[in-house]
């Protein structure tokens, strides 16, 4: 199995050119990208049954990228996208307005395959 044979839904987005420009944004970018690949790498030495992430760090770094789109580049953080079942779902409706634009912020970085768990 090779790079061509990947799902693209499970496949990390390019993020747009605009992030580049924010210092914030390419050291929260880089600390998810960091935390991604020691996790991953950890988990090919250990295996599944080992907890190769035990503070979440994956996670967190995502929610702080999000966080920091959502509440400093809210201009830039797209609209929600019909194609993705929590953008469209009515529970997001009842969510503070911070939540939705960093579900939707998501969507500039993280592959659809997991922008839909948060």
């Amino acid at each position: 199995m090779d790079d061509r044979d990947a799902d693209p839904a499970d496949t990390w987005p390019l993020p747009p050119v605009w992030m580049w420009g924010c210092e914030k944004c390419i050291e929260l970018y880089k600390a998810m990208k960091h935390a991604c690949e020691v996790t991953n790498a950890a988990r090919e030495e250990y295996g599944p049954a080992f907890d190769c992430d035990p503070f979440d760090t994956v996670l967190t770094s995502q929610i702080r990228l999000a966080e920091h789109l959502a509440t400093q580049h809210t201009e830039e953080v797209p609209d929600k996208d019909p194609a993705c079942a929590k953008c469209i779902s009515p529970e997001m409706v009842h969510l503070p307005e911070r939540f939705v634009l960093e579900h939707r912020a998501r969507h500039l970085f993280a592959p659809p395959s997991i922008v839909d768990l948060l």
